[in-house]
C-alpha cells in the first residue's frame, strides 16, 4: 500500500530535490496557492492533485519511507 502523501512529506519531498513551490506547482500543473495551502495544513486538495504531486516527486528519484527514515523520504539510488 502506498503512504498517503502528507503535507509534511510534501515539503520534505520537495526540500529533498531543492525546488520551490513554484516550480513543483508548475511541473505538475496546479496552482502554486494549492501546494502552498496543502504544505500549510489548510486544506487537502483532491486525489488527483495528490496523485499528481506524488508522481511528480518520485519522477524526482523520491522514495516515500516514512516507516524507516526519519524525514519520510528519501532519494532513490540510480541504477
Amino acid at each position: 500500500m502506498k503512504t498517503v502523501l502528507t503535507p509534511l512529506l510534501c515539503r520534505e519531498a520537495r526540500a529533498l530535490l531543492d525546488l520551490d513551490t513554484a516550480e513543483v506547482a508548475f511541473v505538475a500543473r496546479i496552482p502554486v496557492a494549492v501546494l502552498e495551502t496543502f504544505e500549510a495544513g489548510h486544506a487537502t486538495p483532491p486525489v488527483t492533485v495528490l496523485a499528481t504531486l506524488r508522481r511528480v516527486f518520485e519522477l524526482g528519484g523520491v522514495a516515500f519511507t516514512p516507516e524507516r527514515s526519519k524525514r519520510g523520504v528519501e532519494l532513490r539510488a540510480c541504477a
